[in-house]
């Protein structure tokens, strides 16, 4: 019998168009350099997994890209907590990104659980004080804002043994644009 392939840790973000993209990634670099915190891509992380490491990735994006129209998601608050990766936010109140996360998992033929609440993040910082999170959600309001998102991308580790907790120590050079499949230039 055959070793079965090895598996390794991927997650897919749903990233915003330009210019709002690059505006986002401006905001969340300043606030990273302001309370200690990481500069990462604007995106919502749509699914995390684990897939084979024989399964075709760039086959199974061009699939679910081109199956999805570029949409537009109507913000909500800006809300905060205690968690890393959470530390500030702006959520989404939309049925889209979990059918597109549906169909990730159907293209991946597994379900690891993530629970989905669709939200970008503006910084990823632990342990802020309750009162700093406070006011950086009260000084940074989206609600009601039209944020359009055009983009998936494939988030691996960037060295074999790696895992995606390390934002700074990822690879998002697999991606594509929705409704068309087509590779992206960075």
């Amino acid at each position: 019998m055959a070793d079965a392939p090895e598996m390794f840790p991927v997650a897919f973000w749903l990233v915003p168009s330009e210019p709002r993209r690059s505006a986002l990634a401006e905001l969340i670099a300043a606030l990273g350099a302001a309370h200690q915190g990481p500069a990462f891509e604007p995106h919502i992380t749509v699914e995390v997994s684990r897939a084979r490491g024989d399964l075709p990735l760039e086959a199974l994006l061009d699939r679910v890209a081109a199956s999805f129209e570029p949409m537009t998601l109507t913000a909500a608050q800006t809300g905060h907590s205690d968690a890393h990766f959470k530390t500030l936010l702006v959520e989404f109140d939309d049925p889209r990104p979990f059918a597109l996360q549906a169909r990730l998992r159907d293209e991946l033929r597994r379900n690891e659980g993530y629970v989905l609440h669709p939200h970008l993040s503006l910084l990823y910082r632990g342990g802020l004080a309750l009162d700093t999170r406070a006011r950086l959600a009260e000084g940074h309001l989206f609600q009601g804002e039209r944020i359009g998102f055009d983009s998936l991308v494939v988030v691996r580790p960037s060295s074999a043994g790696g895992d995606l907790s390390d934002i700074e120590a990822i690879d998002t050079s697999l991606r594509r644009k929705l409704g068309s499949g087509r590779p992206l230039q960075r």
